[in-house]
């Protein structure tokens, strides 16, 4: 009796436990949060367009001053890039989450709004860093992207 006493506390502590794990829960914070979801391919030649896509999330839902973006080079002779967009303005709702495509092109691509990134007279190993900032002036943390390869 005493054993299946202990296999059924045993078995409780067990449940309470993967309860606990299962129920992570998104954490909604003043300071806007930024993940790195994905970019669209790894190697990229003239004429192509990268699209980063990148979840955020944001207590206040107020997210919408600016994104700023940093391309660094790996590759000595190649330039870094910055760049700063202004967020574009929604209604605001609390505990707001949701994903940023930030898209840029190699060359000139034709009907295409991206900015156009200086390329090298070589090929570039570089990565990016994104953060935001929000109408309250929170800046978020920072988040970087994997290796790409611009093609010269």
């Amino acid at each position: 009796m005493k054993v299946e006493r202990m296999k059924a506390k045993l078995l409780i502590l067990c449940a309470i436990i993967l309860g606990i794990a299962a129920c992570k829960k998104d954490t909604y914070t003043t300071r806007p949060q930024l993940e790195f979801k994905s970019v669209n391919g790894k190697v990229f030649g003239s004429g192509s367009a990268i699209i980063f896509s990148i979840e955020f999330t944001d207590k206040e839902g107020d997210v919408q001053d600016s994104i700023w973006v940093q391309k660094i080079s790996k590759v000595n002779g190649c330039n870094s890039f910055s760049d700063r967009a202004k967020i574009p303005a929604f209604t605001a709702t609390s505990n707001l989450k949701g994903v940023f495509e930030v898209g840029y092109s190699i060359g000139f691509i034709p009907g295409s709004n991206y900015t156009v990134i200086p390329t090298c007279s070589k090929n570039d190993t570089c990565f990016f860093r994104f953060w935001a900032r929000d109408k309250a002036k929170n800046v978020s943390d920072t988040v970087v992207s994997p290796d790409i390869v611009i093609l010269k």
